[in-house]
């Protein structure tokens, strides 16, 4: 089997797939896309292209290292290509063996796979496949926006009624240190979540990079509330102060969505940085990379929980990693593609023949069909297809 040609999908609402196409019936899927930078990533994919044609797709680590080893190295817009690439190059190698991923990664440690939903202060809503976020209407309620009584409410809805049993509360505190009068009010819609959420659901945050003095004030204000995990407690650029932070915090701390590659993980996890990985499979180096970021993880007693706000290809890559993952925790998705269906909540509908259904526990099944194990919704596809494409994410 040889690679002959890829093909650029752009898919409503806003994202990228790639499908590459063999001398055989067999083509791949996966997802090259940069949020913000779609088109220089298609760039970049395109320019790839000539180094793999008449390749072997199923040879995925040394076509790896070729597209790696072209040019300069890393960079967030030839590693998201290279991501795309190479999830598209193990569906492929899955399809030609007739066994899904994970079952080429080792086999699975996991049957099913917990998700968690994002949450705030207003109530959970749906769009139909393939339209953004920002089309949808939130539900009507009395409760005054932003207020820790709409925060109870929004998780208890997604607990209760949506059947989440992991949820994520996301504050924007900003890079200022004036917000320091605002940490208790963070802390108490906090607090809020985890009464909405019950006993039986796990809560973390995300913090979204604050100026490190006001992290730790956020984190202390956290920890009485046991947090699953605080995400990003500072900007990004440097390891050094996001293990200094998590070494004076009792809660775990989680990073790494806008990280390429494997070395700076090993950075972090050599300082003692993180408990909780967060890679992108579509930036960080693909299902090849994002696998050996979790081992190294393990080695360090560090869990995975890769990003995922993009569409439901990512997650299915993601749940295919996650699967053969024994450190596994968590999975993220992009709530875009929720749909409610009477009492079952499907992720993934429009796109897939089969959508990812949330069972009783906030866990959906392992796909057992070869590749990424997912069948594309032909019908659903078309409609999706003839919708606006936009460069806004989701």
């Amino acid at each position: 089997m040889k690679i002959t040609e890829f093909e650029i999908l752009r898919v409503p609402p806003s994202w990228v797939w790639l499908r590459i196409h063999t001398d055989t019936e067999l083509t791949g899927l996966g997802e090259p896309f940069l949020e913000g930078h779609a088109e220089p990533v298609i760039a970049e994919v395109k320019r790839l292209e000539p180094l793999l044609i008449g390749k072997d797709p199923c040879r995925v680590e040394e076509l790896w290292h070729l597209m790696y080893g072209e040019g300069y190295v890393g960079g967030p817009i030839k590693m998201s290509a290279i991501s795309g690439i190479d999830i598209a190059l193990w569906d492929l190698a899955g399809k030609a063996a007739g066994l899904p991923i994970h079952k080429m990664l080792g086999g699975a440690c996991h049957d099913r796979i917990r998700m968690y939903h994002a949450t705030g202060g207003g109530l959970p809503w749906c769009v139909e496949p393939g339209d953004p976020y920002r089309a949808g209407t939130p539900p009507e309620t009395s409760l005054i926006p932003d207020s820790p009584e709409a925060y109870r409410e929004a998780a208890r809805v997604l607990t209760e009624e949506w059947g989440f049993r992991c949820l994520k509360v996301h504050f924007g505190p900003g890079t200022g240190l004036p917000v320091t009068s605002e940490v208790e009010a963070f802390a108490e819609k906090f607090a809020a979540v985890r009464e909405g959420a019950g006993p039986n659901a796990d809560v973390a945050v995300d913090i979204h990079n604050p100026h490190p003095a006001i992290a730790r004030q956020l984190i202390d204000a956290l920890t009485p509330h046991r947090p699953l995990f605080v995400e990003e407690p500072m900007p990004v650029e440097r390891v050094d102060v996001l293990a200094h932070i998590a070494q004076g915090a009792n809660v775990p701390i989680a990073a790494g969505e806008r990280w390429m590659g494997k070395w700076i993980f090993f950075d972090a996890l050599s300082r003692g940085a993180l408990s909780v990985l967060q890679p992108d499979i579509c930036h960080a180096g693909g299902i090849t990379e994002c696998r050996k970021i979790a081992a190294m993880g393990e080695a360090a007693y560090a869990t995975l929980a890769l990003h995922c706000p993009l569409s439901p290809l990512a997650l299915a890559a993601s749940i295919q990693l996650d699967a053969c993952t024994p450190n596994f925790l968590v999975q993220e998705h992009n709530e875009v593609n929720d749909t409610r269906d009477g009492a079952r909540t499907l992720i993934g509908k429009g796109y897939f023949k089969e959508p990812f259904v949330l069972d009783d526990e906030g866990c959906v099944p392992v796909p057992d069909g070869p590749g990424l194990g997912i069948t594309l919704d032909e019908e659903g596809m078309d409609r999706i297809m003839a919708m606006p494409w936009s460069l806004q994410r989701g």
